[in-house]
């Protein structure tokens, strides 16, 4: 009895369903069916926005050529340094008796040289007086280029270990700003298959660049140049401004979209801006004060089953710049087809198709009141 009881509810719910849509179809659309929104001047900016990371301009990495023990480290982190100054000294107890050996080994070579030079000479004079034979002449012209060559090759050995002392004093290539230290005293730095890094100097804090990673969809209309502004989590308050200096043409791959680099140069006199710190990104493309335009929201509206039965046509082309709205005249959908301009994420632009204070449609309103 209770199945019965809840089959007729359901096939009374029905009829009620489709008598109200019957109705509906009888009695045609009003405009209290929709809300409604008009075309109107007023201001759009087209722009696109981005995130990425302010870094210096210029970011130097000071490592070490040869190995050994930290001795002595004369700065810290944030520490203001000279170009020339010297930032680290390694142990150079293993280099200063590398560079004596080499030394000592030169110093002998050159004693070799100059006994070779003095025995070929005597042998030239004998030889002109006919007094030996030009074969002792040819081995002491050998003697004396071998021992020159041995006292160049001993020379490059002693350059190298003078050249590896002097590589144990580690010396600020640039002026800036000591950003990172990686090393401490007593650590060994070992530089056997590549250069450790002890330092990063960051030449001039003052002048920042923003690397922020932009879609392909977007990068066509950036160019150098632009003007860009910024915030940033740490001044939420603050607009900060820069200007487009680079795009880089090396792509990279998001989750299947293409990214590219722009670098946008940063005045950062405050020194409010520190390395690191992620900045949200906006490029001004381009802007109208006055531009006829529509709420971007009336491009989503989508006419369901129960009002596509009032459309006054059933099949419409868009081409590629344009865009298909709905207005309501005489009880009757109306598609309407304009011209697209720019566009914001709030508005777009009108550039033909539709006039100044035309109604279209944002939304449908099913139980919108009055309604039977």
């Amino acid at each position: 009895m209770k199945m019965k009881w809840i089959i007729g509810g359901l096939i009374a719910a029905g009829l009620a369903a489709g008598g109200y849509f019957y109705r509906t179809a009888e009695k045609g659309l009003t405009l209290r069916d929709f809300e409604m929104v008009r075309v109107e001047r007023g201001k759009i900016t087209q722009q696109v926005t981005a995130s990425g990371t302010i870094q210096p301009i210029n970011k130097i990495s000071v490592g070490t050529q040869v190995s050994g023990i930290v001795e002595n480290i004369l700065v810290d982190y944030n520490d203001e340094v000279r170009e020339g100054q010297l930032l680290a000294k390694l142990d150079t107890s293993v280099l200063v008796e590398n560079k004596n050996d080499a030394d000592a080994r030169l110093k002998l070579a050159e004693q070799k040289q100059k006994i070779a030079k003095l025995n070929y000479e005597r042998t030239e004079k004998l030889y002109k007086d006919k007094l030996i034979s030009k074969v002792s002449l040819e081995d002491a012209e050998i003697a004396y280029a071998t021992a020159e060559a041995e006292t160049l090759s001993a020379q490059a050995e002693f350059n190298k270990a003078k050249r590896n002392y002097d590589y144990a004093s580690i010396i600020s290539p640039v002026s800036g700003t000591v950003i990172s230290k990686e090393v401490e005293q007593g650590q060994t730095v070992a530089a056997s298959l590549q250069t450790p890094t002890l330092f990063t100097i960051a030449e001039d804090l003052s002048k920042m660049q923003i690397e922020a990673s932009i879609a392909e969809a977007d990068i066509g209309r950036i160019v150098p140049n632009m003007s860009a502004t910024f915030s940033v989590d740490a001044y939420i308050n603050d607009t900060f401004e820069g200007k487009v200096r680079q795009i880089r043409l090396s792509p990279t791959s998001d989750q299947n979209v293409v990214m590219y680099t722009v670098v946008i140069e940063v005045d950062n006199s405050s020194r409010k801006l520190l390395p690191g710190m992620t900045a949200f990104v906006t490029i001004k493309i381009r802007e109208k004060d006055d531009a006829l335009r529509l709420p971007t929201a009336t491009l989503q509206y989508k006419p369901n089953a129960q009002v596509r039965r009032f459309i006054d046509k059933k099949a419409v082309e868009v081409g590629p710049r344009q865009s298909i709205v709905y207005r309501f005249a005489g009880g009757r959908i109306v598609p309407t087809i304009f011209e697209r301009g720019i566009s914001d994420v709030s508005h777009v632009e009108v550039k033909e198709g539709l006039n100044e204070g035309d109604a279209v449609i944002s939304e449908y309103l099913p139980k919108a009141k009055g309604r039977p």
